[in-house]
């Protein structure tokens, strides 16, 4: 049995933290895994393509075989650490393909301007959990007031493939809130135009901006979701082994968020953006077919 650890150490990369604007990503370290392995995945939070802080808050993830057996595991205090990584390991006791859906909340952020424009604060409650009469806005203008509040639920995905591996399972959508869908096949990864469909609770998302980092270069490719859901990126990567991180998120879009009026300043007549950000990031790689032994 091979122990699929080996390169997670060069994962990782650290760096300063920075609040509230993170993502949730899977970084399986292959594509392709035979059966009686243990596969190991690292789970990380950041901006870009690198984890800058541990996922804290609640956070499972499901294993989906290409039978249908699922495995579900709830991250916790126990779940062993690298660097800015939790890992999470499971068996590959089956051949075909193998789906990661990962859930992470790490709850409700809300945005103060206290001096408009820009100078604000991060307050890590909704605005349900604030106590407005005990707010202390001491050196706040009197236009400041709240930008936006949401819970913050973030989603991720990657597959693995074992042999007799469906591949076109991949281009089925798994039910995640918010869901990047690959229409090509994955082993197109890594050799040009690729397109993706943006889900939101099942059904297509249009002008939805979805971004493409490869891993390593966090230079975006970007393009916006048209009328069904549909993008189509250019994954051309002629390195031996290509990775990408697919990403969107729903920001402040007023189909899912509401604008209220909350407690503001007495010159202030803003909205404040109220309701729940998703976001998704999906992991491909071009190794989901068996290595060719030397």
């Amino acid at each position: 049995m091979r122990l699929l650890i080996t390169s997670i150490l060069a994962l990782v990369i650290l760096c300063s933290a920075t609040a509230c604007a993170h993502e949730t990503i899977l970084r399986p370290i292959s594509g392709w895994a035979e059966e009686g392995d243990t596969f190991v995945i690292p789970i990380g939070s950041g901006h870009n393509t690198s984890s800058t802080e541990l996922p804290e808050g609640f956070a499972y993830v499901k294993v989906i075989s290409q039978s249908g057996t699922t495995l579900n595991h709830t991250l916790d205090e126990k779940t062993p650490t690298s660097g800015f990584w939790k890992l999470y390991g499971f068996q590959v006791d089956e051949t075909g393909l193998y789906i990661l859906d990962l859930f992470h909340t790490e709850g409700s952020w809300t945005h103060f301007i206290t001096n408009p424009p820009a100078t604000g604060y991060w307050e890590h409650k909704s605005v349900d959990e604030i106590n407005w009469s005990a707010l202390n806005t001491t050196g706040w203008a009197s236009d400041w007031y709240v930008e936006r509040s949401y819970p913050k639920l973030c989603y991720a995905k990657c597959f693995i493939a074992a042999p007799d591996a469906d591949l076109s399972l991949t281009s089925k959508p798994i039910g995640q809130v918010l869901e990047i869908v690959p229409l090509d096949n994955i082993t197109k990864v890594g050799k040009g135009d690729f397109q993706f469909q943006l889900l939101f609770n099942g059904e297509p998302l249009d002008n939805i901006t979805v971004a493409a980092e490869r891993i390593g270069n966090d230079t975006k490719i970007e393009k916006v979701t048209d009328k069904d859901g549909k993008v189509t990126l250019n994954l051309f990567d002629p390195a031996e082994c290509s990775e990408w991180l697919i990403r969107a998120d729903t920001g402040m879009d007023t189909r899912i968020v509401e604008a209220k009026d909350l407690p503001r300043g007495k010159d202030s007549k803003e909205k404040s953006y109220v309701g729940p950000v998703h976001r998704t990031a999906l992991t491909l790689r071009n190794d989901y077919i068996k290595p060719i032994e030397e």
